[in-house]
């Protein structure tokens, strides 16, 4: 079962439009219950901090908030495997499927996915349990940033969780403008390159080092582990990687070698996706 499917029944429901949408929602059920003992690779890590976190909770105890959501897949994907109680949010998109679902499928008394100008979270203090974003804080602006984290931090329980996906500058390879290297360089100059290689860099991308991101969770939320080398680790057959699937394979068959398997991992993992979880230190907000 592949991530191509999933999209394929999401886009049943989509083509549902104002007509019953249950029929398609079961359809989209079943084709995600095929991926129970292998989910797509990019979920992996985040299905299983989710499942550490719900101890022997019930699945549908755990509140999950998409902080940057898109057109909520991997919540509609989450709430297919019993994670019920989900929340979503963008700043911008049609969202009334996903509502829909929230609604009359899930029976929530109120939509669960919104739009709103990213600066702040619509949720109470202290009512999330886990908090995640796949490929998104790329796309926050400086003068959104800070707010970012600290209302994870305001949102989220005391001990929640936060994981996230950073793509970032140290990364050779940039999937948004399929340009290696001249993000390295300063802004003004990333731009001209950008455009003398015929790939002008768009406005809603913002590249920052590592380092920041790692800085930033800690401030903010309270920790930050590294969990970049487990996801290089987990993933040996990358069919639907955005970047070069030979240079991946190649990553992977390297970090499997005995002994220089570690060496290589270690350096290798600063030059990909970032993926961390932190945890939410100290009381309430």
């Amino acid at each position: 079962m592949s991530w191509a499917e999933i999209k394929a029944a999401n886009k049943k429901l989509r083509e549902v439009g104002d007509g019953p949408i249950a029929e398609a929602w079961q359809g989209f059920c079943q084709t995600v219950q095929r991926t129970t003992d292998a989910p797509p690779y990019h979920l992996a890590i985040l299905l299983n901090r989710i499942e550490q976190y719900r101890g022997a909770r019930q699945r549908s105890e755990i509140a999950i908030f998409d902080h940057g959501c898109g057109g909520g897949l991997t919540l509609l994907y989450l709430a297919a495997r019993g994670y019920t109680n989900i929340y979503g949010n963008d700043v911008g998109g049609d969202l009334s499927m996903q509502n829909r679902i929230t609604t009359e499928i899930l029976h929530h008394p109120s939509p669960r996915f919104t739009i709103d100008d990213g600066k702040t979270i619509p949720l109470p203090d202290g009512s999330a349990d886990i908090v995640f974003s796949q490929q998104v804080l790329e796309h926050v602006d400086n003068a959104a940033i800070e707010s970012y984290f600290s209302e994870e931090r305001r949102v989220l329980k005391p001990a929640g969780w936060a994981i996230h996906q950073i793509p970032h500058r140290l990364s050779p390879y940039d999937s948004h403008t399929r340009m290696w290297l001249i993000h390295y360089f300063p802004g003004p100059l990333h731009r001209a390159l950008g455009r003398l290689f015929g790939a002008p860099i768009p406005d809603h991308l913002h590249l920052r080092w590592p380092w920041f991101h790692r800085r930033a969770l800690k401030r903010h939320i309270g920790s930050c582990q590294d969990l970049t080398l487990e996801r290089l680790k987990s993933v040996t057959n990358p069919s639907y990687y955005d970047g070069s699937i030979r240079l991946r394979r190649l990553i992977s068959t390297m970090i499997a070698l005995p002994l220089i398997g570690v060496f290589a991992g270690a350096l290798l993992r600063h030059f990909v996706m970032l993926e961390t979880l932190s945890v939410r230190s100290g009381r309430a907000a």
